[in-house]
């Protein structure tokens, strides 16, 4: 890709990403040619999360899986979507968000924060832009077969985390980077994928999980709670943000 010749203005931007694009020049999937606002895009995600967060930029690229030195097109894809739940978050009237330090050699949720005074573990999955849904299905249930794959893993590291910490509420949050649902799907859709998992082959997928949380790559957020979660955390708002990334 080319960058444009005066960076200047995104301060950010060049601290996070510099050494991943003097590396990573022909990432066309995360940084498209001819999208030039996509560099204010990623200036207002990390100053937007860095708010959220309560850091500095410093200790924030000192957070796990948040140095894109390493020119992983994953890893960067990764990062940045446990950056845009944080910000969709704080959308969500959510405080007191937190990175955690993922344990060694143990399970772990990514996100703990805290809504309604009661507090929360997320567990955020990339579904990202190098991955390729099922072949013969639909926009909607691509998604969802993509989800079932990696909730068990999920799971596992929610509860791990809730058990530790005395958390009483989960949350799956999943970051959907497919341009194509992005676009095509509804919360309608969404929420159909959530009823599904609910009773997925007679095994409830979501069981001992009080939400689920989609953050689309154009930036609509849904936020689906069970009956637990809207009575421990309150109804979740109605929030649509455009941010292409």
């Amino acid at each position: 890709m080319s960058l444009p010749r005066d960076l200047s203005g995104y301060p950010l931007f060049m601290y996070f990403l510099s050494g991943y694009l003097s590396r990573s020049r022909n990432d066309d999937l995360n940084f498209p040619p001819g999208e030039p606002r996509i560099f204010a895009l990623y200036e207002q995600l990390f100053q937007s999360a860095l708010e959220a967060l309560s850091l500095t930029k410093e200790d924030l690229r000192r957070k796990q899986g948040l140095n894109f030195d390493d020119r992983d097109a994953k890893n960067l894809e990764g990062g940045i979507a446990m950056l845009r739940v944080v910000n969709a978050l704080a959308l969500e009237r959510f405080r007191n968000i937190v990175l955690l330090k993922p344990p060694k050699n143990a399970p772990g949720a990514d996100i703990v924060c805290e809504r309604n005074g009661q507090r929360v573990c997320l567990e955020v999955k990339a579904i990202t832009k190098q991955s390729r849904g099922h072949r013969g299905c639909f926009l909607e249930d691509q998604l969802y077969k993509k989800i079932v794959d990696t909730l068990p893993h999920a799971r596992k590291q929610l509860q791990a985390t809730a058990k530790e910490l005395h958390i009483p509420v989960k949350i799956f949050a999943c970051v959907v980077n497919w341009f194509a649902q992005s676009i095509c799907l509804t919360q309608g859709n969404y929420q159909r994928i959530v009823n599904k998992l609910e009773r997925h082959q007679d095994c409830e997928s979501l069981k001992g999980v009080e939400g689920v949380f989609f953050v689309t790559k154009m930036g609509q957020q849904h936020l689906f709670l069970n009956e637990r979660g809207h009575r421990l955390l309150g109804q979740p708002s109605e929030l649509s943000r455009s941010m292409l990334m």
